[in-house]
């Protein structure tokens, strides 16, 4: 097959390409999205494209891109419409160079947008040429070579990836918040200064966590911020926000320790006091003071935005040395959940500075 340039073959030129370009338009982009079921491979997703449109919109779309002349339109737009339904985006696209009138036509009866050759051209030739920022095959070539656990970095991260696809939940991002914390600590002992592949990684699931706390606080915008605290504490500790289900399983548990082991009720007086003692004592707060701000979408989005690029740029920068507020941010909440002192990542005089620039923030912002 063909190469492009940086040795990618032209499929992925294409597609690093187009990401530039629904990341020109102020998305956050994803390429290579795999598709399981089970231990089963089903397919990837070239392109996921999440845009916050508003303050109250998040919309999620798949793009197909198929860099050929015959790039069977016909099949692609079956294909794609089910794979929309699979992973429940908003929206799908098909983006390739043997798009035919009559194709167009086609995929507008399944409501299924089709990019046309001359305006996807272009846009291969205008964006295939980003110097500053490396291809996710040259940075997956970099993480296969780093021994994690039994397997490497590439697994993690595309497990990491794969639950993209599944859907976000809050089971989702405690995962992506686990991961983040595990490469941040396996970074700092293992890289020094904190600017190789796993700092790359670290900043990926960064990434990943403030897109997700954007998406699952968007139907709680207009509520008040005790709502909104409730529903990011509930979502966290429990992996799902129904404080109704939570109590279920507790009640559940107090009447088993009722029935068969100490009528009294002390135990389950004990299982109570002991749940509800160590849930206060999970690292949780910092996370969910600053996810239930008023403000921290918009934020979350631009960090969400300035991480991707970090872990993408052709020099990874040390957490230190970012130059975007909001990612600092967001790195700092994963070093408190973690137990990492902030100076070991940040720096004590970039922490100082930082306060320094918040100290004109309206409150409900940024928590320097």
């Amino acid at each position: 097959m063909a190469k492009g340039p940086k040795g990618i073959d032209k499929g992925g030129v294409a597609e690093e390409a187009l990401r530039e370009y629904f990341k020109g338009l102020g998305s956050f982009v994803l390429r290579s999205i795999p598709v399981k079921e089970g231990s089963e491979t089903v397919t990837d997703i070239d392109l996921w494209v999440y845009t916050r449109s508003s303050p109250l919109s998040r919309h999620i779309t798949i793009v197909d891109i198929k860099n050929k002349k015959r790039g069977k339109a016909f099949e692609r737009a079956i294909w794609l419409k089910g794979l929309q339904a699979a992973v429940g985006a908003d929206d799908a696209v098909i983006a390739t160079q043997g798009a035919r009138d009559s194709a167009f036509k086609f995929a507008g009866r399944l409501q299924i947008k089709v990019l046309s050759s001359g305006v996807f051209d272009a846009i291969v030739k205008r964006y295939s040429k980003d110097g500053q920022r490396l291809p996710l095959e040259d940075v997956e070539n970099q993480w296969r070579k780093i021994a994690l656990g039994p397997s490497n970095l590439a697994t993690l991260m595309e497990d990491s990836r794969l639950k993209v696809s599944k859907g976000i939940d809050f089971s989702t991002l405690n995962h992506w918040v686990d991961d983040a914390v595990r490469l941040l600590k396996e970074a700092r002992d293992r890289e020094r200064p904190m600017t190789g592949p796993i700092t790359r990684a670290f900043y990926c699931c960064c990434a990943f966590v403030a897109i997700a706390a954007d998406y699952l606080g968007r139907e709680h915008v207009l509520s008040d911020h005790d709502a909104r605290k409730e529903h990011f504490r509930s979502g966290i500790i429990f992996g799902q926000n129904d404080d109704a289900a939570a109590k279920k399983y507790l009640d559940f548990a107090e009447s088993v320790a009722t029935d068969f082991f100490d009528q009294s009720g002390a135990a389950a007086a004990q299982i109570r006091s002991g749940f509800e003692r160590a849930a206060s004592e999970l690292p949780v707060e910092g996370l969910v003071e600053f996810f239930s701000r008023a403000n921290a979408g918009q934020e979350l989005f631009k960090a969400a935005h300035a991480l991707e690029e970090a872990a993408f740029h052709s020099s990874c920068e040390r957490p230190s040395d970012l130059k975007s507020i909001e990612a600092k941010v967001v790195i700092g909440l994963i070093s408190d959940y973690g137990g990492v002192r902030r100076s070991e990542i940040l720096g004590n005089s970039e922490i100082q500075k930082e306060q320094k620039t918040s100290d004109g923030v309206p409150q409900g912002s940024l928590p320097i």
